[in-house]
């Protein structure tokens, strides 16, 4: 397993990651708006090439596959934070997790947040950080909860 930066041309592995993990969890969770949001024409239409090369974005590579991505900004915010259902359970989120940490405590970002499901949200538990409140979103047309979460990194 090798965690490295996202480079020009990794969007179609990306796409189709993000297709697949979103349809193989939709019985915990996701509806038919949400997986058609992810599935990877779509993935184009939101100019995810673009938005994996401004922002600070890692990959978690496999036998030359891609089965995990996570980004983060400058603000601490991360973005997108995915590892393929099959590959969940084998330490692949901690090491994407610790290269997002690494880059905020290297850019002197004092906390990092986003906002997770509760399907998400132990892991993120796991890696310390605390639920600052639940919230309900409208996205795709439906409103769905989920809880913003944070880690304070020490200085």
């Amino acid at each position: 397993m090798e965690i490295r930066l996202y480079k020009k041309g990794d969007i179609e592995q990306i796409a189709h990651l993000l297709g697949d993990s979103v349809s193989i969890l939709n019985a915990q969770g996701f509806s038919e708006t949400d997986m058609h949001s992810f599935t990877p024409d779509n993935i184009h239409f939101k100019d995810w090439e673009e938005t994996c090369l401004t922002k600070f974005t890692v990959v978690a590579e496999s036998n030359n596959r891609i089965v995990g991505i996570g980004q983060i900004d400058k603000t601490g915010h991360i973005n997108c934070f995915y590892c393929h259902p099959d590959y969940r359970g084998q330490g692949i989120g901690r090491q994407l997790y610790a290269a997002l940490e690494e880059y905020a405590t290297a850019k002197n970002i004092t906390t990092i947040y986003t906002e997770a499901n509760a399907l998400d949200r132990p892991f993120y538990f796991k890696m310390g950080f605390s639920t600052v409140q639940k919230q309900r979103v409208l996205l795709n047309g439906e409103i769905k909860s989920n809880f913003v979460v944070e880690k304070q990194l020490p200085i």
